[in-house]
């Protein structure tokens, strides 16, 4: 793990003037990794504690842990073949698998979970599809942005406003001091290969300021907590393809 320079921030758009343009804001991130999730020592010896259950993604096939913070979290989450597989479901967690290996496979390790804000529900300017599971309340769809067979994109997606209180998560978030410091996600950039074309999803989230997208390397997303006053950073790679700014 490197500690690196203080480096100016681009600090996009989790605050309230992106979410009011824009109708949906960050809920949390998360990133694939290894079954039971090794990598989880990089995050905790940055600083980071991780809430103590591990949560069963149930017709999904897959398992998770989380960092949380006061308006959101980030999530390690992995292929778990204890859990099951609905049935419509096997595409997505083969998806899941082929991010989890994104060294090799070249997918994309990440997910960026969104959440509506306000009563307006308008469409988005660019076609969308939806699934459910017996998990979900009655009548909650998971809305994907990402297009279904979409094998090089991050998965975008609204969470069902059910699950989105944000005042719940605020008190989750209390419960978990970080050592770091770190209290609230303010901003996220997200870094693609060079060869990658933005889906109109990612430009459209762009646009809003509800996060920002540039090119490098190879994906890796940047987080910024608390607008980055400390102004210090670390980059997790290789174990995580992941910089924190705080």
């Amino acid at each position: 793990m490197t500690i690196l320079a203080a480096a100016p921030l681009l600090l996009t758009g989790v605050c309230a003037p992106a979410a009011a343009r824009s109708g949906v804001e960050l809920d949390h991130v998360w990133i694939m990794v290894s079954p039971n999730a090794p990598e989880r020592t990089a995050l905790t010896n940055a600083g980071f504690q991780f809430a103590a259950e591990t949560n069963r993604h149930d017709g999904q096939g897959a398992a998770s842990i989380a960092v949380e913070l006061e308006n959101g979290y980030l999530e390690l989450m992995w292929p778990d073949t204890t859990v099951s597989i609905a049935p419509g479901l096997e595409r997505a967690a083969e998806k899941f698998r082929q991010r989890m290996l994104w060294r090799s496979s070249g997918w994309c390790p990440f997910g960026i979970g969104l959440r509506r804000t306000g009563a307006s529900r308008e469409p988005l300017p660019f076609p969308t599809w939806s699934w459910t599971a017996d998990w979900m309340p009655k009548g909650e769809v998971m809305e994907m942005l990402t297009p279904r067979d979409d094998t090089r994109s991050p998965a975008l997606f609204i969470e069902p406003s059910a699950l989105t209180d944000t005042k719940k998560q605020a008190a989750r978030g209390s419960l978990y001091p970080h050592p770091i410091g770190c209290r609230r996600i303010t901003g996220i950039r997200l870094i693609s290969p060079q060869s990658y074309e933005s889906i109109p999803a990612l430009k459209y989230l762009q646009a809003q300021r509800v996060l920002d997208v540039d090119q490098g390397d190879a994906w890796l997303m940047e987080v910024t907590f608390d607008d980055g006053k400390a102004k210090r950073s670390k980059d997790l790679r290789p174990d995580l393809p992941l910089v924190i700014r705080y």
